[in-house]
Formats: structure tokens, C-alpha cells, sequence
């Protein structure tokens, strides 16, 4: 058994002692907080091989077009779609996700990135994207969590596949509620003129990256600002698939 760096008390103080931690002591694992070994960063293998990940691209694929078509009734247009594992509610990936979104662990940006990236590999479409556009934050939550997590990850991504990240292409122009807890219908009018095109020159083909789908009205309505503003094609990329 790994060895623990410290118990969390099992109160609501939990959560604060876990930033404590990982902000003081960040060579431990986000997912269950046990010592890295050697060569690990910022998530142990014991977690990394515990995530429900999907069998190969083509499921994930499948998997997430059947979410458009079940939230659209159509795939909305996505040419392709990249999804690295199912997100289940209490399991480890939940923890390394909001490690990451709230408590300043900015670091699996660009673990989880590198990931994906492998799962991507040599795609053709993939190859063909123009650039790689993350999905925005409104700025006032730009404030509030130092920075946009889908942002590292693709920058991450970027990297690894050589392709320009842009920023400047689409904007959260509405501050909107956050999306967990709300129903399918609710999220899609939460969303609804959430985003905006900057008005600068929009390529072709888009690869969009978010960290998790769960019925894919914000991805849906980032697409739309893309392609209204001229781009053909939008594939996606994400971390993690809600089931």
C-alpha cells in the first residue's frame, strides 16, 4: 500500500485540508493523496490505471456523439470527438477534475493534456485542425480561479500535436451558472447567447477542447459561435465523459 501523507478528517473540513495540502506539499497524488513515486506527476499510476477509460478513439467517438444525439436529437454538426474516460460521480477522476478546476492544481492541465494527446495520436483530422480553441471562461471567473482549466489543456495538447491554441477566436460574453447540478433543459438555457464570436478571422477546422461532456449544450454553443463566425469543421476533444 502506498504510503499516505496525511489522514483528512472525514468532516466538511475535508476539502479544505485537501488544498492545503496539494498547495504546500504538491508531490502528492490529486486523486487519493498518497506520495508520488519517482517519474509520477501529480496523479499516481495505482489512480491513473483505476480511471474507467474508454477501449480506443472510436468508442469514445460513438459515445460522444450518442450524447449529442440524445441532448440535439443530430451530433450537431461535431466532425470528430476525443474523450479519455467516464467520469463517475465519488470516484478518483472526480477529485483529480475539481483538484484541478477549484483547488489551484494547475499542474494536470497539462498531465492530463499529454494523455489525451496519445489517445488523439497521428488522427488525420486531428491533423488537418487549424488551431485548437479552448473552450472559454468568463472572465470574472477567469478572476476567481487564476486561470481556465480547458485552456491548459490545450495548451498542453497544443504541444504535443504542434498546433497554435487561440483564445481570441471566441468569448464568454454571459456569466452563467454552473452547469453541474442543473437538468438537460436547464443547461441548454443557461448556455443559451452564453458565447460570442471576437470577430476576428476564424479558420476552417477547429479543434475544441473542454474538460468534461456531460450533455454537450456549452460545447454545442461554443461550436455554433465558431461556425457562425466561419469555421467548416469542429472536432472535440475532452478529458472525461459524464455517464
Amino acid at each position: 500500500m502506498r504510503p499516505l501523507v496525511v489522514f483528512l478528517l472525514l468532516n466538511e473540513n475535508g476539502a479544505m485540508l485537501d488544498e492545503v495540502l496539494h498547495l504546500f506539499y504538491p508531490r502528492v497524488c490529486a486523486g487519493c493523496n498518497a506520495l508520488l513515486d519517482e517519474g509520477e506527476r501529480e496523479i499516481c499510476h495505482e489512480c491513473i490505471v483505476s480511471f474507467d477509460r474508454f477501449s480506443d478513439a472510436d468508442a469514445a467517438d460513438r459515445a460522444v456523439k450518442q450524447v449529442f444525439r440524445r441532448t440535439f436529437a443530430a451530433d450537431d454538426g461535431l466532425q470528430k470527438a476525443w474523450t479519455l474516460y467516464r467520469f463517475h460521480k465519488n470516484d478518483r477522476l472526480q477529485k483529480v477534475i475539481h483538484a484541478m478546476k477549484y483547488e489551484g492544481v494547475y499542474r494536470l492541465g497539462s498531465v492530463l493534456g499529454e494523455l489525451l494527446a496519445e489517445m488523439i495520436g497521428d488522427s488525420v483530422i486531428a491533423a488537418r485542425s487549424d488551431c485548437i480553441v479552448p473552450v472559454p471562461l468568463h472572465q470574472l471567473k477567469v478572476i476567481e480561479r487564476t486561470y481556465n482549466q480547458s485552456e491548459l489543456i490545450a495548451r498542453s495538447l497544443g504541444v504535443a500535436l504542434g498546433k497554435d491554441v487561440r483564445v481570441d477566436l471566441v468569448a464568454r460574453k454571459k456569466y452563467t451558472r454552473s452547469q453541474a447540478g442543473l437538468s438537460p433543459r436547464e443547461r441548454l438555457r443557461n448556455v443559451e447567447n452564453a458565447f460570442t464570436s471576437s470577430g476576428n478571422a476564424v479558420p476552417g477546422n477547429i479543434l475544441l477542447v473542454d474538460d468534461v461532456l456531460t450533455t454537450g449544450s456549452t460545447v454545442a454553443a461554443v461550436m455554433r459561435s465558431l461556425k457562425s463566425a466561419g469555421a467548416s469543421n469542429v472536432s472535440l476533444a475532452t478529458i472525461a465523459l459524464a455517464v
